[in-house]
């Protein structure tokens, strides 16, 4: 009689370690199952986002859940959160009943877009020509050696004009060196709402004429001038070339899209 409890208590212990076993088997699945789909988001994140930024994507583009998967080649759970995750940095908006488009900023959003900009930009070079560090000086610095390579291929092509993997260097090194100068200036307020209008700035000026060696020789040239004023921790300097940095990166966009009111605001 004794046998036969020990035995029952047996097999009831050997049942309890099975089922623990198969539960941490389920949890690691669904854990593992998460993962995949959290990496899979983010990929189908970056994919877009990349469109968007190099214009293959234009503004007021409505994008499909279903058509997106399927070009993208995944299901529609990442694709979706993907879109909420773009809708919520403001690249896309959502309309009720109509779905999601790339955002399209008005002449009016993009003047305050630049304004805002260039108030929080103006901070942080002060910033950072104040606080920076070697190790920031030197990220900078392989940023604009990076830059000059990508000016020698731009000027060896026939039209002049940025494409391809050469495009999406230049707007990851133009990301990269705003994102070290907010970084250097050393306010965790500031880098979040910084590099976000930084994103939105790069959306708009995705025009094929505003992605040429000429815009990216003036981004350049006053990219090393900030560099050369962190060096020297010479806040004033900073100021002057980031304003008229982000003043012409303005002007820029207003004569590609509405020149006719740049030259009257030009003749003001």
């Amino acid at each position: 009689m004794q046998n036969h409890l020990l035995g029952n208590r047996g097999i009831r212990t050997n049942g309890i370690a099975m089922v623990g076993q198969a539960m941490a088997y389920i949890a690691s699945a669904f854990k593992m199952a998460a993962t995949k789909e959290s990496f899979l988001a983010q990929r189908v994140y970056e994919q877009i986002r990349e469109q968007i930024q190099t214009g293959k994507l234009s503004p007021g583009t409505r994008l499909v859940n279903r058509k997106m998967a399927i070009e993208l080649g995944t299901s529609m759970v990442p694709v979706r959160e993907a879109l909420n995750r773009l809708t919520s940095e403001g690249l896309l908006e959502h309309l009720p009943g109509g779905g999601n488009f790339v955002r399209k900023l008005n002449r009016k959003e993009i003047v305050q877009l630049y304004e805002f900009r260039e108030s929080l930009e103006v901070f942080a070079a002060r910033e950072a020509a104040k606080n920076i560090q070697d190790y920031h000086v030197k990220h900078l610095t392989r940023i604009c050696d990076d830059w000059e390579g990508i000016l020698e291929k731009i000027k060896a092509t026939e039209s002049g004009e940025i494409t391809g993997t050469t495009l999406r260097r230049w707007l990851d090194d133009d990301l990269e060196f705003h994102s070290v100068m907010v970084e250097a200036a050393d306010n965790s307020w500031l880098a979040k709402v910084a590099m976000d209008l930084k994103m939105m700035t790069l959306v708009v000026r995705n025009k094929p004429k505003m992605l040429s060696y000429e815009a990216a020789l003036v981004t350049q040239t006053d990219h090393l001038a900030l560099l050369e004023a962190f060096r020297n921790h010479n806040a004033d300097r900073a100021e002057v070339v980031i304003r008229g940095h982000i003043k012409q990166g303005l002007d820029f966009i207003m004569a590609n899209q509405w020149p006719a009111r740049l030259a009257k605001r030009c003749e003001m």
